[in-house]
This record gives structure tokens, sequence and C-alpha cells, in this order.
């Protein structure tokens, strides 16, 4: 049967139109298909683009551990593209910039970019003056020069015509406080052994010494006593000393005067003053000592108990025996103080005492100035002999921190042992020595005319001395970086020492002793660091001791607890220790900085 032929056109509609759709889906279908395999494409080739910036970054830590002085390499062919890298400086480190390319720079399909912070591990220290001294205060006299600024956390006491020819700051210490006591006596109307102790009435019994710890690193101010007098006894030389094993040691830290006339035949309190370095460590024992003459006529008797919980009193001789009181376990009665009073700079009564800066900007800066000429302005609260009026709109200075932290000098010591151990006193004489890193576990000493070379950072656990011509010197490959000698120990440099950095502007070595001398027992009133006459380019730093700088001496940069700067010594301060940067030399490696890593792109 046929059909009508416009049945027959109908259906011939439908199956053009049926065609025309399942064309259109397939072409669909094809183009879906092709744009997810571009997308893959283009997936896979960024993927590819940032292992290859990943690869450059790599291949970049490497030069350097080659060559430190790497700067980077551009069209470096590898399977599947090419990576570009760039190295900036800044300050210690390396700032890495990688960009990867699929497949050519010239003809991309993707390209990322990825950058990343390098260092060698080593520890930092910012230097932003050419002394920076604790609460213990800076002494200069004698014709001293400093080529730079000073900060003091105490006094700057300048006298004599000293020049500092930047800024010179001193903050003002803490104020006065009572931080030991055995304070709360009963009165006592007839002495008895428990409460009471005399002395000065014969040679066996001619001192009482009263041991204590304090609690904070703050200068003494004064000690009180409560006392009385029999007799006329002449008047007694009070002593701060260290402990000796449980008794007083003949290690003299300061010195005050007992007034005998302040004392009178009743028991009262009687302040004897005492000055406010060194500074004592805290924790650590101590000894009150007050050092009379014996006479059975004249005599002293301080009240006592048995109260205070941290020391113990003894009765003897300074300088020979200690006995336990009777009875023993007795304690005097006392009270010292610490901190107080305003910071002062200068302390001549003519105005060119101490001369400060040589520019507009230069600056002096303390509570009170006395003897002081300066360049710039004079901020102050109260002044005499000064070129200028004080200008009173700025409120004192307060304290600084230091340099280093207990963490940097630690980092410090870590990087001297990774190099091992030598065990025993370490001498370079006349041959010269090249060494480091390295841990020291005795003396270093440096002399006869020998040069040694640090490799790496020393961590020497006894003394350090370098004299007789002796030299120090960082090997070449430090670069623009410093190297460091730390010690346990005090330091002492004399007889023409001289040091160097590596050759390259900015390096210098470090000489860091974290001694706390002369406040520590075995010190026998040695500083933490002496340097009388010759170094050169080195910065010295005892920020728990004492450094006394003399005879000539010449430096970079100085810091301590307390300095003094005598006898023409003079220090000419660099710039470029803002930043310092510590390494350990050849030995140290380039690695990558946590958290450093960006994708740019």
């Amino acid at each position: 049967m046929s059909l009508p032929a416009n049945r027959c056109g109908y259906i011939l509609l439908l199956a053009l139109v049926f065609a025309g759709l399942m064309a259109a889906a397939l072409s669909s279908a094809v183009d879906y298909a092709t744009l997810g395999a571009r997308s893959e494409r283009i997936s896979v080739a960024s993927a590819q683009a940032l292992a290859l910036a990943d690869a450059g970054i790599d291949k970049a830590i490497y030069e350097l551990n080659q060559n430190s002085s790497f700067s980077g390499e551009t069209y470096s062919s590898v399977p599947g593209g090419v990576f570009v890298t760039s190295i900036t400086t800044s300050g210690s480190s390396k700032r890495i910039t990688s960009t990867g390319y699929v497949p050519s720079q010239t003809n991309p399909t993707a390209v990322r970019t990825v950058m990343a912070t390098a260092d060698t591990g080593g520890t930092w220290a910012a230097f932003h003056y050419g002394v920076q001294v604790g609460n213990g205060g800076f002494i200069m006299n004698g014709g001293s020069v400093v080529n730079g600024s000073i900060y003091s956390n105490g006094d700057i006491a300048a006298t004599n015509g000293v020049t500092i020819t930047g800024s010179a700051i001193a903050a003002n210490p803490i104020a006065t406080t009572t931080d030991q006591s055995n304070d709360a006596p009963t009165p006592i109307s007839s002495c008895t052994g428990s409460t009471c102790i005399t002395f000065a009435d014969a040679v066996g019994t001619q001192d009482v010494a009263q041991s204590f710890q304090i609690s904070s690193a703050v200068g003494l101010n004064n000690i009180q006593f409560y006392i009385k007098k029999v007799g006329s006894p002449a008047n007694a030389t009070v002593r701060i000393v260290n402990d000796a094993t449980g008794v007083p040691s003949t290690d003299t830290l300061m010195t005050g005067t007992l007034t005998a006339s302040t004392v009178t035949t009743n028991f009262g309190w009687v302040t004897v003053t005492l000055p406010d370095t060194p500074v004592l460590d805290p924790g650590l024992a101590y000894w009150v000592v007050i050092d009379a003459a014996s006479n059975a006529s004249n005599y002293y008797i301080i009240g006592a108990n048995s109260s205070y919980g941290s020391g113990a009193a003894k009765i003897g001789r300074y300088s020979s025996s200690w006995s336990d009181t009777s009875p023993s376990g007795l304690d005097s009665y006392f009270k010292l103080a610490i901190g107080g009073g305003t910071s002062l700079i200068g302390g001549s009564s003519y105005s060119t005492g101490v001369m400060i800066g040589t520019s507009g900007t230069d600056e002096a800066w303390a509570h009170t100035m006395k003897g002081v000429t300066v360049s710039g302005p004079l901020y102050c609260q109260a002044s005499t002999y000064t070129n200028k009026s004080c200008n009173t709109s700025r409120a004192d200075p307060t304290p600084e921190p230091m340099p280093f932290s207990d963490n940097n000098l630690q980092d410090l010591k870590d990087d001297a042992a990774t190099g091992g151990t030598y065990s025993g006193n370490y001498t370079v004489g006349w041959a010269g020595a090249t060494l480091g890193p390295k841990k020291i576990d005795g003396n270093l000493t440096v002399g006869g005319g020998g040069t040694l070379t640090l490799t790496g950072t020393l961590w020497v656990t006894g003394s350090v001395t370098v004299s007789g011509g002796g030299q120090v010197r960082l090997h070449s490959s430090y670069g623009t970086d410093d190297g460091a000698i730390i010690s346990d120990g005090p330091i002492e440099i004399s007889g023409g020492a001289s040091f160097s950095g590596s050759g390259t502007a900015g390096s210098y070595p470090f000489l860091i002793t974290t001694s706390a001398c002369p406040a520590v027992p075995g010190c026998s009133g040695e500083n933490a660091i002496e340097l009388t006459g010759g170094a050169g380019a080195v910065a010295l730093v005892a920020q728990d001791g004492t450094v006394e700088l003399s005879g000539g001496s010449g430096l970079k940069a100085v810091t301590g607890k307390q300095i003094t700067m005598t006898g023409g010594a003079s220090l000419t301060y660099d710039s470029g220790l803002v930043n310092s940067n510590f390494y350990s030399g050849p030995g140290g490696s380039w690695e990558f900085v946590p958290g450093s890593y960006v994708i740019v792109q």
C-alpha cells in the first residue's frame, strides 16, 4: 500500500529534523570533548610550570652552597620546559624568584612564578650605638673619644675633656626599692646572745658579715643596719664581697663607709650609701661585711634574730677566718635598697668637660647635665655648666635592651659545637692556626705574633687572651658577614693584639663573653673584658659584666653592663654594625626560611 504524497513529505521532514538534531548533538559532544581535553592540557601544563619553578628554587639553593655570590640563571632547559631564576640580597638573606615556562619562554602554554627566602641559619644582633651600656653606667675620662653615639641605662660620667661625636643618652634607673631586708626588730633593752652580735671588740671578732641574695639586676643604692656603739669606735668599711663556699671571700665588689658619728649608744637604723656599680647577679650569694678595727673598749653591737631566710651572719675577720655566730643561725638586722636616682651626663664644673656632637641633629638627653657642650638639642630637666639651657619638652629616657638575647648567645654556642669539641687549652703561637667552627673546652690564647684565622664560630668555655702581637681575623669566605668568638670566661686583649674582618667591607670579628665578672665568685676583681692597647676592627660584648678600655686602645663597638674608657682609648663606630649577621663561615649552609615560600602566579 502506498502512502499519500503529503504523508510522505511529512515523514521526510521529521527524518531531516531528527537527523539535524543528531548531528547537532554529535557536534556538541565533540566540542565538549575537545574543550575538556584542552582544559586538561592547560591544567597539566600549569602544574608542570609550577614544578619547573620549584626546581629552579632547589637549583638556586644548591648553587648558593657552592658559591654564595650566585645570582641566578636564565633559560635553563629541563624536560618539559625551562626555568629562570634571580637572586637578590637583603641583609644576610637571599630572596630567590623562580619562573617556570611550558614548553618554552618564547612560546609558553603555561607560566608559574614562586619566591622563597634562604639564609644560613645565623644569629642576628642590632648595634645602633658605638657604645651601649647597661645600668652600671659609662665612665669616660682621660681624653677618650667615641666616634659615634652612646646609649646608657645608667649615668654617663664623662669629664676631663672627652669627646662624643654623635649623640649621648643616659636613661633613668628604676625607682628605689628595698630588695632584701631583715627589718622588723623588736626593741632591745638589753643585749643577749640571741638578739644581737657584738663585734670589733677583739681580733677574732673584729668584723661581722651577713649573706644575702639579691632578686633584681639593678644597681645597689644603700644599705641600713640596726646598730649601736660602745665607747668611741672608729669608722668602719662596709664591703660587698663574693661568696667563697659559704663564707665571705676577699673579692671586694664595692665599698662604703659606716661613719661612727652617725651611730649612737642606742639601737637605731644607720644608712651607708653604696656606689651603684657593679650590678650584682640575681640568684648568687653575696656578703655585706662591716670591716672594723678591734678595741676592747670601743666596739659595735648589731641587732640580730633568726628570721631572714636567704642568708646567715658570720663573725670573724675580713681576709682571715670566719665562724658561725653563737648561737648559730643568727641574721643581722639590715635593709638593702636598689635603684633610685636620676640620670646624669657629665660631671665637670666647666662647659667643655664633655663635648657632644658634630652636627645640629646630635643630641644630649638625660635628666641632669653638668659640664656639657652639645652641638644639637640639650634635653634635660636640670643643668649646670652647659652651653645652652635645657629643653624640657621630653620626659627622661628609659632603659634600652641589650643587643643579644640569651637565645642569640645560645645559637652561637650551638653553631660552634657543630664542629666538635677540642678538650683542653688551645694556644696559637707564631705558626698560626685556622680553626672553626669548634668548641674549646678550656682557655684560648693567641700570642707570639701568631694569627688565628676563623673559619667558623668558636665557643671557649674558659678565658680568651690575645696579646704579644697576636692577631685574629676572619676567613675571606665570610664575605660581608661577621664572625664570633664567644667565651664563658673573661677576655683580655693587650700587647699590640689586632683584629680584622674578611677583607670585605662591613665584616668584623666579635669577641663576646657571658662572664658577669667582677660580680661573681672567682673573678678576684677582674673585669669581664679588659682591653689595654691594640685591637682594631673588632666589637666587644659583655652584657653581664664590666668592660675596661685603656692605654691607646681602639675598636669599632662595645657593649657592657658597665664600661670604663680612659687613657686615650678611642672607638670608631661603623653604621654597618646596625644589622650584624653572625655565621659559621665556610661551614654554614644555605637553606629555606620556613614560611617564606610564596606562589606569585
